[in-house]
């Protein structure tokens, strides 16, 4: 399978930073093969960002985070189903989520089941801690359609990339629990980096927090990728 790229944009960028971004990301992106970049936008930039987006190929989108249950009546929730026609993706179980929004092994693999549900492929966030119960959790038919990342809980503001080797165990281990699914990893990746992580034994991509706020950065994390 191709290296994944993925830049979550988190809360940072909304609607009125979204054309820009693009604008000036793809200005400068070239791309670069076996490489797929994939952006986890906010809700109200999606279908925005999915239309400045056609005709570009090697970039799909993911949605940050989907509601543990179907279309009905859950107010306030975006369920998965509503992402079809714009993401690919959908980001699940990430640290800020479990921190945060008091998201649980059983909420995320409720998630899982409703992204795969809608076509989607949902990518896995866990930490060393967690792995276990989070996979043993999860059906086996959603585990074959998922990816998982390692995202470590205590890095600082997810921004602090660990050591090579503890990356390599995770990766090891990820890939016992699931059977080979891909492995991603989020956590201090930048330019100066991604390459290095990315060809990792085991990494099938990284994740891009406060590096892919800048455009042009992103751009050339996104080259350093080229083989």
């Amino acid at each position: 399978m191709k290296k994944i790229v993925l830049a979550n944009w988190k809360a940072h960028l909304g609607p009125g930073q979204a054309a820009d971004w693009v604008a000036r990301f793809t200005a400068t992106h070239e791309p670069v093969a076996g490489v797929e970049v994939v952006l986890a936008v906010p809700d109200l930039c999606m279908q925005q960002v999915h239309s400045l987006l056609q005709g570009i190929e090697g970039i799909s989108l993911a949605a940050q985070a989907v509601s543990p249950y179907p279309p009905g009546s859950y107010t306030g929730a975006t369920p998965a189903l509503w992402y079809r026609d714009v993401a690919g993706y959908a980001l699940v179980g990430h640290q800020e989520r479990r921190r945060y929004f008091h998201e649980d092994v059983q909420t995320v693999a409720a998630q899982v089941r409703e992204s795969v549900a809608a076509g989607l492929r949902p990518v896995v966030c866990v930490d060393h801690a967690g792995a276990a119960a989070q996979v043993a959790a999860l059906d086996s038919g959603d585990i074959e359609q998922g990816l998982f990342a390692y995202t470590p809980q205590e890095a600082v503001s997810l921004e602090k990339v660990r050591e090579f080797d503890e990356i390599g165990k995770m990766a090891n281990l990820l890939a016992e629990l699931t059977g080979g699914r891909p492995v991603l990893y989020g956590g201090g990746v930048d330019r100066d980096n991604a390459a290095a992580i990315a060809a990792l034994p085991g990494i099938s991509g990284v994740m891009a927090g406060r590096a892919c706020l800048d455009p042009a950065g992103f751009a050339a994390l996104v080259r350093s990728l080229a083989a």
